[in-house]
């Protein structure tokens, strides 16, 4: 009898080890994917925008015809970079959710994961989202320089640093938190507990 009841005890603990694996693979992806592209969009920005300055600001001849061209590939800079940057708020969301996850079933199997300790933000913000807006921030600054600084040189660096700061407190103002939905009468469990309903893992490292 006793044996019996154990069955499901130790079918429900291993399913919740390969949840746990999944969930920790998935988490990596993401992040590692983040990384390389917070990266990837400076470096890539800053040699494009360097090369276009170069000639426009130290060749005479070619100014006139590069500031015809100047504006149109700022503004497409701006459109990618904000594209890119919408997708990192959606990432930042999904470890979100996962690190929420990830926790639960930490508490679940009685362990102290990766989930469970994280570390500290440094001085208290300074963590992996606050990182990703200065740089996609500032990377939407500078395209927003070259789209106007030929076309309005005067109001170039009062835009520019409008978009910077307007963008870097609406971007706080958005809700990275997760409400995983009741899928099912065998997800009960997970979703029972608070911080699954509405964690609040903006708080965390990320």
């Amino acid at each position: 009898m006793n044996k019996t009841n154990q069955i499901p005890s130790e079918n429900k603990a291993e399913d919740l080890r390969m949840a746990y694996q999944e969930v920790c693979t998935s988490y990596h992806a993401i992040d590692d994917f983040r990384a390389k592209l917070l990266g990837l969009l400076p470096l890539v920005s800053g040699v494009g925008i360097f090369f276009l300055f170069n000639d426009a600001l130290t060749d005479p001849s070619k100014r006139t015809f590069a500031s015809q061209f100047l504006g149109p590939i700022g503004i497409f800079g701006c459109v990618v970079t904000l594209g890119l940057f919408f997708y990192e708020l959606r990432g930042i969301q999904r470890c979100n959710g996962l690190i929420a996850v990830g926790r639960r079933i930490e508490s679940l199997l009685g362990i102290e994961g990766q989930f469970t300790h994280r570390p500290p933000q440094i001085a208290g913000f300074i963590g992996n989202t606050f990182v990703a807006r200065v740089i996609y921030l500032a990377v939407l600054a500078a395209w927003t320089f070259v789209a106007l600084v030929f076309v309005w040189p005067q109001g170039a660096w009062l835009i520019t640093l409008l978009v910077f700061v307007v963008g870097f407190a609406g971007s706080y103002a958005l809700n990275l938190s997760v409400k995983l939905e009741k899928k099912s009468d065998g997800h009960k469990e997970l979703l029972q507990d608070g911080n699954i309903l509405n964690p609040k893992v903006q708080k965390t490292s990320h």
